[in-house]
């Protein structure tokens, strides 16, 4: 051993690489930087930290509605009951601080595995950092702490291995990794009790398998038939398999009729704001349009022939896109690491054109070598030391209250000018001890999260925004109430609303204005207003 060598692995485990960047800034970013606003933009999470600290307490998956008044006693499917989990045994060590610990982690780990394989699949370094932060900032649409971002890491995950198998049967380099068909069942009983983006999963293993029976029967070498003959029933096993773990959940088979009729309600699907299809007016779907031009410019300039499971999954990237606006993400993540390669060898042909200019010759040799030199040297650091310090050291900040010393580094809260917090601190406040302080409190069921958050046990909420639970029946009643639409008062009367806190300029509160002798104001803020029934 050469005194080099233990120099050059101690370079190699202290110096950071271009993903430890990335990873580090996303994860500090998120935790008490620029995007620390947007963990906690959705009070959705409020009812999934109060359910896992539920499961924790009871020992037990709550199999009727406890949160609210209407759904009192109904069958209710927590199917994300492990995220749950994780989210109450974190809120109970760290408060807030330790949810967003833990979408910050996920969220930085995502994207720097996104740019790692950007990287090995042979896209150049500065493109491939382009791609990712168009990526990232598509992702930002529904950037929340909630249970979906782990289906963004399997998503990938599943994405990374099905290609590692296609490549090696391609490469005719022995034998598959024996873990690899076994990975897609394995890791699916676990996605499945996480969230039910486990759907998107089957679907991807689903094209694949197909993309192998196809490439099977029109391949035109015997050998070449035979091995991709064999992939593609090995694969099919493996989504047999996958299929089955589906089924090893709390819930068994009823969850999978549960979310199709839930999936299948069309006037849900309709109403509930991130199923609908994306309108392209804000910075995440430009972005997304971004990276539809970018495969079009890549599939016009791609000389040699597109895998057949490639275009198949470009395909279902750009239909689950334009189908609803929370897809984004994962599709934008798909679609890149798929023309990455392609642009980048696009970019690299120009050296070697001979109508282009010589200064655009020039520029494209040096740029490539610039990012071969990179690549190599950036594939060459594995330590990784400087995000796992980064990650304990916030994690026991958050322990500590997000404090450092005499200053607060971490301090992960509801935006009090999105939500009402002010004004759920006056009822806590105001009708402690009273007799209406046990009664239902209704609110938009965008607040709903918060208010279970706040108010669990001692209050319930009369609508939130787990909309599977109340179908389309009571979301319709819902809308018809906070669109004082014809009827609005019967639902009044129905729901026995007697408390409601709602935003500021809405249209019920305006209603609700006009009916003094029915209704008085409680409390009014700039973001919320508070009636209490006479």
């Amino acid at each position: 051993m050469t005194p080099a060598q233990p120099n050059s692995r101690v370079l190699r485990l202290l110096l950071p690489s271009v993903r430890d960047i990335i990873f580090i800034f996303l994860f500090w970013s998120l935790l008490a930087g620029p995007l620390s606003n947007r963990p906690l933009a959705d009070p959705d999470i409020g009812w999934h930290i109060r359910t896992g600290e539920l499961i924790l307490a009871t020992h037990s998956l709550p199999r009727t509605d406890p949160f609210s008044s209407t759904m009192q006693g109904q069958s209710w499917f927590a199917w994300e009951w492990l995220y749950d989990i994780l989210l109450g045994i974190l809120h109970r060590a760290g408060g807030l601080n330790g949810v967003v610990w833990l979408c910050g982690l996920l969220v930085a780990a995502i994207f720097a595995l996104l740019f790692s394989q950007l990287l090995r699949r042979g896209t150049g370094l500065p493109l491939a950092i382009v791609l990712m932060l168009l990526a990232e900032a598509a992702s930002t649409i529904h950037l929340y702490a909630r249970p979906h971002i782990v289906s963004w890491l399997f998503s990938l995950l599943w994405f990374v291995a099905l290609e590692r198998w296609e490549r090696w049967e391609r490469s005719e380099q022995g034998s598959r990794p024996r873990w690899i068909p076994w990975f897609f069942p394995s890791s699916m009983l676990f996605w499945v009790n996480l969230h039910g983006g486990w759907l998107f999963g089957i679907a991807l293993l689903g094209i694949y398998t197909v993309a192998a029976f196809v490439e099977s029967v029109r391949e035109q070498d015997a050998f070449a038939a035979i091995r991709t003959a064999h992939r593609a029933r090995a694969m099919a096993v493996a989504w047999v398999a996958s299929a089955a773990a589906t089924l090893v959940n709390p819930f068994g088979w009823r969850l999978h009729a549960h979310i199709y009729r839930y999936l299948s309600d069309r006037y849900l699907m309709d109403r509930i704001d991130e199923f609908r299809s994306p309108d392209f007016h804000g910075w995440a779907e430009r972005c997304f349009a971004i990276i539809l031009m970018l495969v079009l410019i890549a599939f016009a300039g791609h000389r040699k022939k597109l895998r057949l499971s490639h275009l198949l999954v470009v395909l279902l990237a750009v239909y689950a896109g334009f189908y609803s606006s929370r897809n984004l993400p994962v599709s934008s993540m798909l679609l890149v690491l798929i023309v990455g390669p392609m642009l980048w060898e696009n970019f690299a042909s120009l050296a070697d054109k001979p109508g282009a200019w010589r200064w655009v010759r020039w520029c494209t040799v040096r740029i490539s070598s610039f990012s071969d030199r990179m690549g190599a040297q950036e594939m060459q650091i594995r330590g990784h030391l400087w995000p796992v310090v980064s990650v304990a050291f916030a994690f026991a900040i958050c322990l500590h209250g997000g404090w450092l010393a005499s200053r607060q580094l971490i301090q992960a809260e509801f935006d009090p000018k999105r939500v009402p917090v002010a004004a759920v601190t006056f009822l806590q406040k105001e009708f402690e001890g009273a007799k209406s302080s046990t009664e239902p409190v209704f609110s938009t069921d965008a607040w709903g999260g918060y208010l279970i958050y706040r108010m669990y046990p001692e209050r319930k909420v009369v609508v939130d925004d787990r909309h599977d639970l109340y179908g389309s029946g009571r979301i319709r009643q819902y809308l018809i109430l906070t669109q004082a639409e014809p009827g609005w008062q019967n639902v009044l009367e129905e729901w026995r609303i007697r408390t409601a806190l709602l935003p500021t300029d809405s249209t019920l509160a305006n209603l609700l204005r006009e009916l003094p002798r029915a209704w008085r104001v409680a409390y009014e803020d700039k973001v919320a207003v508070v009636f209490e029934k006479r």
